[in-house]
């Protein structure tokens, strides 16, 4: 017993510091990466360490020609989990990419013809799918000419005679491409010197097999191997993105035991190099023993892979991954932070994360978080088609550049968030529940607006007429033809009797930089309040405390805008907030 657990313990010494070396190494630059391993002691174990996903992601960062040192060492798993990445698009064996796999593969191993085993045994069908794609085979009859095969025939044994097929190449697609004529002879060639007894087999079987089948079971192995690595197929992975509420999570995610207590020394650990720090999750996984958060990180990994397997992704570089993690923990932060509220928490937020984490999937916290962004989807989704914008055939460019893009985020397929280029993107993942938040208030102030327009009910003919319409240069050109004493319908005004109205619309004030500066007139921002609050037939307290805010944005708009123009200077082209006739030529 003493003896066990000794030679336990001592597996288990060497599996932590494999794993700690592991670590070590990817956080270096991939060219030292390289170095350090093809240095160490026993660079094949370490190598054999590495589990599938990290040595994939690292051959991608050292370049797959740079890195055949890495391939030639790496496992047989190690090596089919780099094909079935690679080979594939979608559910179609692309031969192009088989080849230079398959050429990189011989390059690695020019001379121990390892490789050429391994191909033969355990990717017996990729060779001969391949070749089926590549060669022509004809087999020579005791009484026949070789010459009657025609041109490019060529032949190792006298019997079975083989000619390249050519194929245009990428660049010059109307010439064959003498790459793949010459990967192809280097493959052939290894075969017959290697084992030709088991080469005239393949070149039998290649020119009998049925291709689609041989590619179907292919594609259902595949799928068998990287489903258990959070890889399902895409029917399946779409699931990811059925939205749960609270009331589905309770019944749907809850662990029906808790978690393992055994360390995980082989985890993926490059999804976790990638991690925002500043998610709730991650600072959930600082709060938790070493055992569970083995758990947490391997089952992060599945839900990354799901992720990508649902967005039709192809991942090869860790700051691709990145953005893979940040949605995921986007919508994780979302789904705790909605946990937290509902138990009502008196625990520190990583702490009652990390509680959350320990009783439910990180799959079901996923969904919770990604259907708060859904239901905003949905309620967008069916005010649109009855609003009175839509009724009137106006497109959702009314809204201007703020509203347009929180609306037109969250009817695209998947809901976005609306970010106008604050973190360097026009859109991006929802990510906190300030966002969730700041989509419905944006959502809801356009939904009050478009409530208010139909009170109005504006009468135009053709809303095109007008060029660039927005709901706020209708609203203030109605209320603008009310000052005027005009009649209060959709039509431009006439530049001079606007700039009356410019006039009187703003006072003169010194701005702090001694310029004059124009400041809307007090007197008028409560005249608008109140014509629109008495168009409407609401008090003006009631639209102050719904929409005063966004009132108070628009006037600081105008402020900005035209603070510093005088009112004679006013070119109807550079004034997109109200509707003036053109000027003549």
């Amino acid at each position: 017993m003493t003896q066990e657990l000794t030679t336990s313990k001592i597996h288990e010494d060497r599996q932590r510091a494999l794993m700690e070396t592991r670590s070590r190494l990817l956080a270096m630059p991939p060219e030292k990466t390289l170095d350090e391993i093809l240095t160490h002691p026993q660079p094949a174990a370490l190598v054999h360490a590495f589990p599938e996903e990290d040595l994939y992601f690292l051959i991608h960062e050292i370049g797959p020609q740079d890195a055949l040192p890495l391939i030639a060492l790496a496992s047989g798993k190690q090596l089919e989990y780099l094909l079935d990445q690679e080979i594939w698009q979608r559910d179609r064996l692309h031969i192009d990419t088989i080849g230079d796999w398959l050429e990189r593969f011989l390059q690695s191993d020019p001379s121990f013809d390892r490789m050429i085993q391994w191909l033969t045994t355990e990717k017996l069908d990729l060779i001969e799918f391949f070749l089926l794609q590549s060669i022509e085979v004809q087999i020579l009859e005791h009484d026949q000419d070789p010459s009657s095969f025609g041109p490019g025939f060529f032949t190792y044994d006298h019997v079975f005679y083989i000619r390249i097929i050519h194929r245009p190449s990428a660049d010059t697609p109307d010439h064959p491409s003498e790459q793949h004529h010459q990967m192809v002879k280097n493959l052939l060639d290894r075969l017959a010197e290697v084992d030709h007894v088991r080469f005239q087999a393949i070149l039998m079987e290649a020119a009998t097999v049925l291709p689609a089948e041989m590619e179907e079971e292919a594609y259902r192995q595949r799928n068998v191997r990287l489903a258990e690595k959070g890889f399902l197929p895409f029917e399946e992975a779409v699931g990811l993105y059925q939205h749960l509420n609270l009331r589905q999570f309770q019944q749907r995610a809850h662990r029906q035991k808790p978690l393992s207590d055994a360390r995980n020394y082989h985890l993926s650990l490059v999804p976790i190099t990638v991690l925002p720090p500043e998610t709730l999750f991650a600072q959930a996984l600082q709060t938790m023993a070493a055992e569970h958060r083995d758990v947490m990180q391997e089952e992060f990994a599945a839900l990354c892979n799901r992720i990508i397997v649902a967005d039709r992704l192809k991942i090869e570089q860790r700051e691709a991954l990145a953005k893979v993690t940040q949605k995921a923990c986007g919508y994780l932060h979302i789904g705790l932070q909605q946990l937290e509220d509902a138990a009502r928490s008196n625990a520190s937020q990583p702490f009652a994360a990390a509680d959350s984490l320990r009783r439910y999937h990180l799959e079901g916290i996923f969904r919770l978080g990604y259907g708060a962004a859904v239901e905003l989807k949905q309620t967008a989704e069916a005010w649109v088609p009855r609003s009175w914008f839509a009724r009137q055939g106006l497109p959702l460019t009314f809204w201007g550049e703020t509203w347009l893009g929180v609306i037109g985020g969250l009817l695209i397929k998947r809901p976005l968030f609306f970010d106008n280029y604050q973190s360097g993107t026009m859109y991006r993942e929802f990510a906190t529940r300030d966002d969730i938040k700041n989509s419905r208030h944006q959502l809801e102030q356009a939904q009050y607006y478009d409530r208010l327009l139909d009170r109005l009910n504006p009468v135009f003919v053709s809303p095109s007429r007008f060029g660039f319409l927005s709901y706020k240069n209708l609203l203030l050109t109605l209320w603008a033809r009310h000052r005027l004493a005009l009649p209060e319908a959709v039509q431009p005004l006439a530049t001079q009797a606007f700039k009356p109205f410019f006039r009187e619309l703003f006072r003169k004030t010194a701005d702090p930089v001694g310029k004059k500066r124009h400041k809307i007139n007090d007197a008028l921002r409560s005249d608008f309040l109140h014509w629109l609050a008495d168009r409407t037939g609401q008090t003006a307290a009631e639209l102050s405390e719904s929409i005063g805010p966004a009132l108070e944005t628009l006037f600081v708009e105008l402020e900005e805008s035209y603070g510093r123009i005088n009112a004679n200077h006013i070119d109807p082209r550079y004034v997109p907030h109200f509707l003036l006739e053109p000027q003549d030529a």
